[in-house]
């Protein structure tokens, strides 16, 4: 498929794009560099090939949940205006006395 001036203008037309003369050269190449990738990937047999869902890993894919001990560390608490060892202290907020 040749991506034509003609394409490229009903194109603009339809994402309402104004092009400067340069803008439109680029773009020109741009698309004619994917349709003929994607013009090349249609040449591979993939006959018998399942189609993948995606390629990394399944969104659903979460980490299995393990407690562990909080870090107790006294680097963590240093900064807080008040600690206990193993919570730090905040006033109350949001709630009407």
């Amino acid at each position: 498929m040749k991506i034509t001036p003609s394409l490229l203008d009903n194109l603009c037309e339809l994402a309402r794009l104004g092009l400067s003369p340069e803008e439109r050269e680029s773009i020109l190449t741009d698309l004619q560099r994917i349709v003929d990738f994607v013009e090349k990937i249609s040449e591979l047999p993939l006959e018998g090939v399942e189609p993948m869902r995606s390629v990394g890993r399944p969104s659903g894919y979460l980490r299995e949940d393990i407690p562990s001990p909080p870090d107790t560390s006294p680097l963590l608490f240093q900064n807080a205006p008040k600690a206990d060892g193993l919570y730090i202290r905040v006033p109350k907020f949001g709630v009407k006395e």
